[in-house]
């Protein structure tokens, strides 16, 4: 009985350890990238007031090779998670945009933005930050030259919105909004997957012995194949991919794999190839896909090769010790953690409130096909209130559909061709 009993006591000891490991890696990795991630909303909130949707679709409106570099200018600093670019690069397509152009800002996009960003600088370091930009302008730019040279038959065309009939939204305006969008909009849109990327990495962490990846695969070709095979059918944004890279170099991957991961992962997932293969084509799907894996390959090799003649595995893998003070890493924690309690706060319980109150009542409504996230959720909305005339917008993500007060006088069709012009697909609700 003894035995038994300490023998019990034994595995108990050691799945309380195991659990208290992964807790100890979970919260380093949130310390270590609370304050940058702080930072890049804040510099994502800048670019939300200086670039307005309009811009972007002025300049990719035109089936040139300028408009795939434009495309991939625009979309490296946008803040648009994995799910969120897919309606904006069917809107951009809709507008006018070529075939090139419209792949290029969906790979470039969502493969790093102002958050992702500060959070790679915050793990890996500066090197392998710089060299993630370059990497996916690099990849992004390829990829729309390609799609446009062929990628099948392209023609030009624009379902412009009447004009009149939408209001035009100044710089002041987007400036008043500035909370909201990155507590609702831009927190909201990666909130879980950034969760669930910081849990992953402290299970690597605390589960996975040291050098396991360079034991069994190397760092050659074989660990690179393993994570393009791994990145191009999931679904996960660039901030929430960044720990789980970080994780895996600590145990031992290669850079170049991890960066095949941060370059696929993002920009490539079973929505996003399903909305290519509907609005551009079977060839240029291939094409895109193609291009992506070769050229994320051969750019993982070569940081490989730079990081080993360099010596920058230890500047990156030293980079994980932060020399932030203690304070600060604190004080960041603590404002994320009230951001995502306020925000999971709103959503569950508070929205569905209101949710309850605006179902009771008469209204008119459509449904939305494509909508994924709380991107998309704030994209409708502003779709509808942009026609005059209307009030009272709310927006069922679940229930894929939108209810709003209209007057007597306003159209429904211009209300249709609104939402259509930011991407997704609408129907009459029943």
């Amino acid at each position: 009985c003894v035995f038994v009993v300490q023998k019990e006591r034994g595995k108990m000891f050691l799945i309380y350890n195991f659990i208290t490991n992964i807790l100890e890696e979970i919260i380093y990795f949130f310390n270590e990238i609370s304050v940058y991630l702080l930072l890049g909303f804040f510099i994502a909130g800048i670019l939300h007031i200086i670039f307005p949707r309009s811009i972007v679709k002025k300049h990719l409106g035109h089936n040139t090779f300028g408009s795939v570099i434009k495309s991939t200018l625009f979309g490296i600093p946008l803040p648009l998670c994995s799910c969120g670019v897919v309606p904006v690069a069917a809107s951009l397509r809709k507008s006018g945009a070529s075939k090139g152009a419209s792949i290029s800002f969906l790979i470039a996009t969502p493969q790093i933005g102002a958050d992702s960003f500060m959070i790679t600088y915050s793990l890996l370091g500066w090197i392998f930050g710089l060299f993630r930009i370059i990497a996916s302008f690099i990849t992004a730019i390829v990829a729309g030259i390609i799609v446009n040279i062929i990628g099948g038959h392209d023609k030009e065309y624009s379902q412009g919105q009447s004009p009149g009939t939408i209001k035009k939204e100044n710089i002041i305006k987007r400036a008043k909004t500035i909370i909201n969008y990155v507590e609702y909009e831009l927190l909201g849109s990666i909130a879980n997957s950034l969760l669930i990327g910081i849990v992953i990495a402290g299970i690597i962490s605390a589960f996975i012995p040291e050098e396991f990846f360079e034991k069994y695969l190397g760092h050659g070709f074989l660990s690179m194949l393993l994570m393009l095979a791994v990145g191009i059918p999931m679904y996960i944004c660039a901030a929430a991919s960044t720990p789980i890279a970080a994780s895996l170099i600590l145990k031992g991957i290669s850079p170049g794999a991890a960066l095949v991961f941060l370059l696929t992962g993002p920009a490539t997932n079973a929505i996003t190839i399903s909305t290519v293969l509907k609005t551009l084509g079977k060839r240029a799907t291939v094409v895109y896909l193609a291009s992506i894996s070769i050229v994320s390959l051969a750019l993982g090799y070569l940081l490989n090769i730079i990081t080993e003649k360099f010596g920058f595995n230890k500047i990156i893998l030293l980079h994980q010790q932060s020399m932030l003070p203690k304070w600060l890493k604190i004080s960041g924690s603590i404002i994320l953690i009230s951001m995502l309690v306020w925000y999971y706060l709103k959503v569950k319980i508070i929205n569905k409130i209101k949710e309850k109150k605006v179902m009771n009542k008469e209204k008119t409504n459509l449904n939305v096909n494509g909508m994924t996230c709380i991107h998309c959720v704030n994209t409708v909305k502003k779709a509808v209130e942009s026609v005059s005339g209307t009030s009272n917008v709310f927006v069922d993500l679940d229930g894929k559909r939108v209810e709003f007060d209209i007057k007597d006088n306003i159209d429904i069709e211009s209300i249709k061709k609104a939402i259509e012009n930011e991407g997704y697909d609408v129907n009459d609700g029943l």
